[in-house]
């Protein structure tokens, strides 16, 4: 008998969780993915962004190619990765006497709820100088744009 009751006592403790704690863990998980529905296709995008200038760094002929060349190459392979927006827009190219820096450099803000907004900063950049660095943000363009207004 006493061995009844002990048993009919740890099947009362073991109910599971109540309604609120599962109205926890469903709201964690909604908030979850709401996250990742917004944020992941930014990152797709530069995903492919660094596959972009990964396949023009492979290009032993960049610094021989014009930046509209360059452009043209860039914006056909986001065409075809279908990368839209603010990547595209941001491309810029400046040469320098033993090398062409390709730098992409841009921010996404993006609605995540209500007035709560995530700002998303990409930057990478592709030296012809370093290809082995490829996509490493080398050369800090603020920095430079200063040094050459002195």
């Amino acid at each position: 008998m006493a061995l009844n009751t002990q048993f009919s006592r740890a099947l009362a403790k073991q109910r599971g969780m109540s309604y609120w704690g599962w109205l926890a863990v469903i709201a964690v998980f909604g908030f979850g993915l709401t996250v990742v529905s917004k944020m992941g296709p930014a990152y797709v995008d530069a995903h492919f962004v660094e596959e972009g200038l990964h396949s023009l760094a492979k290009n032993s002929g960049v610094r021989e190619m014009s930046n509209t060349e360059i452009k043209r190459e860039l914006d056909r392979f986001f065409t075809i990765n279908n990368v839209r927006g603010e990547p595209t827009d941001s491309v810029k190219i400046i040469r320098g006497a033993d090398s062409t820096l390709v730098s992409i450099n841009y921010e996404l803000r993006q609605p995540l709820f209500q007035n709560v907004d995530v700002v998303m900063k990409f930057n990478k950049q592709l030296n012809t100088a370093k290809p082995e660095l490829c996509c490493e943000p080398l050369v800090d363009l603020e920095q430079f744009r200063k040094r050459d207004d002195y």
